[in-house]
């Protein structure tokens, strides 16, 4: 299962539903969708919200559609979802399915070292389509986390064993999925630290020579690293990044674009304009209108 230690960014985001439903301090919570858009639609949230969770949506019955990071997801019975904190993600309520959501916030969430690293571009998939001996164990896992939710006090030995049981569940994920992506020893040191300095930077907008420079690689170890693992230079592994936070902030937030343009260091909105429409293909107005 693909793992992340970076959340991003830059402004403060809002978060997507709190895991507090049966408890505040609950470590994960394991939800219906149908539930979930019933609570929306009471509390008139909207449909789009940029996750400040983990979460897993698998689906149990009928098909539909899921948004994440502006990607749909068909989801029957069977498909696995996986949202990490900061993404955008949108609930398409027609056609209707039903799924199970299990979420949790960063502080409870497993860090496995063998991993393949998640970020935004890494190229690792946002979902997958379990065989039936997979999905029996998932939901195995999902039915345990759901009957000790149940039971929660507050206690420690409670939150204790809610986090194993979470711990239970991605260790099984990781064993019944195929690798989502290249290891961490198989990557080059120069491209994983340069992906985690750009997040630690997003909002900075550094130069890929202000970046190498932190990190003590040449800009030419740099590219290099970033070719071997993409195909593209550091540059554009950098302004991709910065493109899809731009487009998140258009599409989920009210923030008016010359504050945008501003978060992003962009002391000209015509050049904000420019750098939008030459990665994303359109104005930011235009972005903003189209996801309305």
């Amino acid at each position: 299962m693909v793992e992340s230690r970076h959340a991003g960014s830059g402004p403060p985001a809002p978060l997507a539903f709190a895991p507090q439903e049966h408890h505040p301090n609950i470590p994960v919570e394991v939800l219906q969708r149908s539930d979930v858009l019933v609570r929306r639609e009471q509390e008139h949230a909207a449909l789009r919200e940029r996750s400040g969770f983990h979460q897993l949506i698998l689906g149990t019955q009928g098909q539909g559609v899921h948004i994440v990071d502006f990607e749909p997801i068909d989801v029957r019975v069977g498909t696995l979802v996986r949202i990490h904190p900061g993404q955008v993600q949108e609930f398409v309520v027609r056609p209707e399915f039903e799924a199970a959501m299990v979420i949790w916030p960063i502080e409870s969430h497993h860090f496995d070292p063998d991993a393949p690293r998640w970020y935004p571009g890494s190229g690792a998939p946002s979902h997958w389509e379990l065989e039936p001996e997979q999905m029996a164990h998932v939901l195995a896992r999902i039915t345990e986390l759901k009957l000790a939710q149940r039971e929660f006090d507050g206690t420690t030995a409670h939150r204790g064993l809610m986090t194993a049981l979470l711990c239970a569940l991605t260790w099984r994920l990781a064993i019944d999925l195929p690798e989502a992506g290249p290891s961490a020893s198989r990557l080059p040191q120069a491209y994983l630290d340069f992906r985690a300095k750009i997040e630690e930077q997003l909002y900075v907008r550094p130069t890929v020579v202000e970046l190498a420079s932190e990190l003590g690689y040449s800009t030419r170890t740099i590219d290099r690293a970033c070719t071997d693992v993409t195909g593209q230079t550091a540059k554009q592994v950098l302004d991709e990044r910065v493109a899809l936070e731009v487009k998140r902030l258009l599409t989920h937030t009210d923030r008016p674009l010359g504050r945008i343009a501003a978060d992003f260091s962009f002391s000209d909105p015509s050049n904000f304009s420019k750098f939008v429409r030459r990665h994303l293909a359109e104005l930011p107005g235009d972005i903003r209108a189209a996801h309305r």
